[in-house]
C-alpha cells in the first residue's frame, strides 16, 4: 500500500503560518482547497470558514453555510499549546475532508504537521508553485 502524502505550495503555507499567528493566543481555524488521489493530496488554497469560533482550545465552524464545492479537502487549525497532534477531539469530531493540517506554537514550518481521519501523519512536501 502506498503511503499518501502532502503537497502545499509555499503560499498556503505561509498562509496558514500568518492567520495562527494574527489569531494566537487562540486557535486558527481554515478550509483547505485542493486535489486529491491515492497518492497525494495537493493543497492549493485556503478558506476562512464563515462564522468559525475559536479560543485557547477549540476551534470550529458549521458546514451549513458553506456554499458547496468539491475541491475543500480538509482543514487546517492551529494549536497554540505547541503540540501538533491531534487530540482526542480534533479525531473524534473535528475532522472535516481527506487531511487534518495542525500547526502549533510558534508557527513556523517546522511546526506543521498532516494527518489522515485514522490519525496517522503524511508527509508534507512544501514547494515553491510557479
Amino acid at each position: 500500500m502506498v503511503q499518501r502524502h502532502v503537497v502545499i505550495s509555499r503560499n498556503v503555507a505561509n498562509g496558514i503560518i500568518s492567520y495562527s499567528k494574527v489569531l494566537h493566543p487562540n486557535e486558527a481555524i481554515l478550509i483547505l482547497r485542493g486535489k486529491t488521489t491515492r497518492e497525494q493530496v495537493v493543497i492549493e488554497g485556503l478558506v476562512i470558514p464563515p462564522f468559525a469560533s475559536s479560543g485557547p482550545y477549540y476551534s470550529g465552524f458549521s458546514d451549513f453555510h458553506l456554499p458547496f464545492d468539491s475541491s475543500y479537502i480538509g482543514t487546517a487549525h492551529s494549536h497554540p499549546s505547541g503540540s501538533n497532534r491531534p487530540s482526542l477531539e480534533d479525531l473524534n469530531r473535528g475532522f472535516y475532508g481527506a487531511v487534518s493540517i495542525i500547526i502549533s506554537y510558534p508557527y513556523e514550518d517546522k511546526t506543521i504537521a498532516a494527518y489522515d481521519k485514522e490519525g496517522s501523519r503524511l508527509e508534507i512536501k512544501v514547494i515553491n508553485a510557479a
